[in-house]
């Protein structure tokens, strides 16, 4: 029986995550800050093949402390998916909410990393799964701290898949769009003063909102997507998850970033979507 550790499994994909694995041979542990706090995840570490375990991926004796406990355990697959969100402009974001997300969803992914890949390059053998975002994949006004977070675990990711090819470690990275699930409300809100990028806000408002409701996909479809990736001949080392996810990185690439740079200078929004809209084929808020 292989075993899965999983980060951030109090909600959404990493509960839906820890879930869909412990539906098959694998013996799962599941982290979370506080797991008690969740309803769902206690009933789940009621099965047999479940071990609830606490962890604070932000901090490194909390993550040693789990290792140490995890001896009777020799890790197969890793899935980082502990992360934090949140938006803000440059200017009016805080270094210290820069730096929560930054300790979060790239050191936090990194230090557990560091610690499965010993035992998997010995044994030849590990999948290390980072969930990322498309955000890693493409810009968003007011959300500039959260895609570096992102830029930098898939240059990570990247970098890592390469070095460890030789050693039969498969690396992926999980890039879904709108998802539902908490992830915004764990970060700090969009600072008050914003009136000089009032009209970014107006704009995500408007995207989000159609991500939700149309383009949109639960967590358990990125669970599946975890899952096949560990069993499948062809693994990839890119998988960009809902419809709005796949759109926004094709057309972004299609007409590359200057065209991107330009489009912050559009000031009126009934234009910004029309322009959109021809690019896109379809209304994207």
């Amino acid at each position: 029986m292989k075993v899965v550790l999983v980060t951030g499994c109090s909600t959404g994909i990493g509960l839906a995550t820890a879930t869909l694995f412990s539906e098959g041979d694998y013996q799962v542990i599941a982290t979370a800050r506080n797991p008690e706090s969740s309803e769902e995840l206690v009933e789940l570490g009621k099965k047999d093949n479940v071990l609830l375990k606490e962890l604070d991926v932000c901090d490194q004796v909390s993550v040693d402390k789990l290792f140490d406990e995890l001896n009777d355990f020799d890790v197969d697959i890793l899935v980082n998916n502990a992360g934090v969100g949140g938006s803000g402009s440059v200017e009016n974001a805080g270094i210290e909410f820069a730096k929560i997300l930054m300790e979060t969803n790239y050191f936090g992914a990194l230090r557990m990393i560091k610690k499965v890949i010993p035992s998997m390059r010995i044994k030849k053998s590990g999948a290390i799964i980072n969930v990322s975002s498309q955000a890693g994949r493409r810009p968003f006004a007011l959300m500039s701290h959260y895609c570096a977070t992102k830029y930098a675990l898939n240059g990570l990711s990247e970098s890592m898949a390469h070095e460890l090819a030789r050693f039969n470690i498969r690396v992926t990275l999980i890039e879904p769009g709108t998802v539902i699930t908490p992830i915004f409300g764990k970060g700090n809100s969009i600072p008050e003063d914003e009136e000089n990028y009032s009209i970014f806000q107006g704009r995500m408002i408007r995207q989000v909102t159609k991500g939700l409701t149309e383009l949109g996909c639960g967590p358990e479809v990125i669970a599946k997507c975890m899952v096949d990736f560990v069993t499948t001949e062809d693994p990839k080392l890119h998988y960009l998850l809902a419809s709005d996810a796949v759109d926004n990185v094709d057309v972004y690439e299609k007409y590359g970033p200057e065209t991107w740079v330009a489009d912050g200078e559009i000031l009126d929004n009934d234009e910004f979507f029309s322009v959109m809209k021809d690019r896109y084929g379809y209304e994207i808020g």
